[in-house]
């Protein structure tokens, strides 16, 4: 009883100590990490900010991955991002309007706590 009861304890611990990050921590860029901490850091200190409402999604789109920022409370269409960092401009890339055409295969990368209030 002991041996299970330390083996639910250290798995409890182990898993509560990861990012709460919807897809593998590994496939999450660095620089997507930094946002992702900065906007949770702003939940903590100001509740009622409009963070609260966001997440991250991640798209694929010719064989590379492409983040996006959306927030309910944003009426500004979701630039995307791409693994490396870049960001798509439609003044630069003329093939950036078929992105929104062409995008497949929608994971949450990570929620905000007040994400799913007004998707729903």
């Amino acid at each position: 009883m002991k041996k299970l009861a330390l083996l639910l304890f250290f798995s409890i611990m182990f898993f509560s100590c990861e990012k709460d990050f919807l897809i593998p921590d590994k496939e999450v860029p660095k620089w997507l990490k930094t946002e992702i901490s900065e906007d949770e850091q702003e939940i903590v200190d100001f509740p009622q900010s409009w963070k609260n409402y966001g997440g991250w999604l991640r798209y694929e789109w010719q064989n590379d991955y492409y983040f996006e920022y959306h927030n309910a409370l944003s009426s500004s269409l979701p630039q995307p991002i791409s693994a490396k960092g870049d960001t798509l401009h439609f003044y630069v890339f003329e093939t950036t309007t078929d992105y929104y055409k062409e995008k497949c295969c929608k994971q949450y990368v990570w929620k905000a706590p007040k994400y799913e209030e007004f998707i729903q």
